[in-house]
C-alpha cells in the first residue's frame, strides 16, 4: 500500500465517518414524517438508481453481477435490510446520540465473527479492552435511564432493535469480507445489496405518504438516499485502501459526530428536532464505548 492509497483510504473513511454522524439526525426527522418501512424502501431504491446508473457508464462490466447474484451476497442484502429496518425503528423509539453509541456493538460482534468464521484471534490486550467497551455502554445506558422523559419500556425495546441492527451489520461486514475477497467487484456487490432489499420492500411501501410530502421533506429523503450509496460507496473503496482496522479506528468516532452535532443543535434551540439529554456521565459512557471499540480494532500481541 502506498502512501497516496492510505491517504485516499483515510480521506474516503473519513467522508463515510462523516456522514454516518450526521445520517441519524436526518432519520430520526424522517421518522417524525413518514413510517420506518417507507423510508428503508426509498433508501435502497434510491441508491440501486444512482449506483446503477452510474456504474452503467463507468464500469458496465461491474452489471454482470445481477445476472449471476452471489449466494452470499444475497444473504449479505437480507442482512443489511434487516439492519436498516432495526436500526430505523430502534432510533424511532430513542433518540440519535443513543442510538449512535448502542450501534457501535456491531464492530464487537464483527470481532467476534472473525473469530468463528476466519479463525481470528482476539488477544488479551483486545479482551480488555473490550471490557473498557463495556463498561461504557454500562454507564451510558445508565445515563439515559437516569434522565430519562417517557416510556422506559419505549427505551429499552428501542435499543434491542438496535442491538440486532449491530448483530445483523457485523454478519452483512463478514460477508460482503468474503465475497469482496473472492474477487466479485465492491460496488456490484453494492448494487446486488441495494436492489434484493428494494425489491422485498416494494409491496409494503407507502408510496401514497412520499407523494404528500412537502418540498423539504422530498429533500431530506434524498439525502437520506444519496447518504446510502455515497457512505456505503465510500466504505467499499477506502477498505480497499486501508487495513480493515484503521478503517474502523475512524469510523468508531461516529457517535461523538453525532453528539456534538446534537449539542449544537440544542445549543442553537432548534424545534425541528427533539434535543438529546446526555449528562456528563453519559459522555463519559460514550468515550469509554469508542475508546474501547477502537483499542479493540487497534490492539496487536
Amino acid at each position: 500500500m502506498t502512501q497516496e492509497e492510505r491517504r485516499q483510504g483515510l480521506a474516503l473513511i473519513a467522508l463515510t465517518t462523516c456522514m454516518w454522524g450526521i445520517l441519524a439526525i436526518g432519520l430520526k426527522v424522517a421518522t417524525e414524517r413518514i413510517d420506518v418501512i417507507t423510508i428503508v424502501w426509498f433508501r435502497f431504491a434510491f441508491a440501486f438508481v444512482m449506483l446503477f446508473t452510474w456504474l452503467a457508464v463507468r464500469r458496465p462490466q461491474d452489471l454482470r453481477v445481477l445476472a449471476r447474484p452471489p449466494k452470499l451476497g444475497i444473504v449479505a442484502a437480507i442482512c443489511l435490510g434487516t439492519n436498516y429496518i432495526a436500526y430505523l425503528k430502534g432510533l424511532d423509539l430513542t433518540q440519535p446520540s443513543n442510538a449512535q453509541v448502542i450501534i457501535q456493538l456491531a464492530p464487537l460482534f464483527l470481532a467476534l465473527l472473525g473469530m468463528l468464521m476466519f479463525g481470528e484471534r482476539l488477544s488479551r490486550k483486545q479482551l480488555g479492552f473490550s471490557l473498557v467497551a463495556a463498561l461504557g455502554f454500562a454507564l451510558f445506558y445508565q445515563d439515559q435511564l437516569g434522565i430519562l422523559i417517557g416510556d422506559s419500556g419505549d427505551f429499552t425495546r428501542g435499543n434491542l432493535w438496535i442491538v440486532l441492527a449491530a448483530v445483523m451489520w457485523a454478519l452483512y461486514a463478514a460477508l460482503t469480507k468474503q465475497e469482496t475477497a473472492r474477487g466479485v467487484p465492491p460496488q456490484g456487490l453494492n448494487l446486488v445489496l441495494y436492489a434484493l432489499p428494494a425489491l422485498v420492500l416494494a409491496p409494503f411501501a407507502d408510496l401514497g405518504a412520499l407523494a404528500e410530502l412537502s418540498s423539504g421533506d422530498w429533500l431530506l429523503m434524498v439525502y437520506l438516499g444519496a447518504n446510502t450509496v455515497i457512505a456505503y460507496g465510500a466504505l467499499a473503496e477506502g477498505m480497499k485502501r486501508l487495513p480493515a482496522h484503521e478503517s474502523g479506528l475512524v469510523i468508531s468516532t461516529t457517535p461523538l459526530i453525532t453528539m456534538s452535532v446534537m449539542a449544537v443543535l440544542g445549543a442553537l434551540e432548534v424545534e425541528w428536532i427533539a434535543h438529546d439529554r446526555v449528562s456528563l456521565l453519559g459522555w463519559v459512557g460514550a468515550l469509554f464505548v469508542v475508546s474501547g471499540v477502537a483499542l479493540v480494532l487497534r490492539a496487536r500481541d
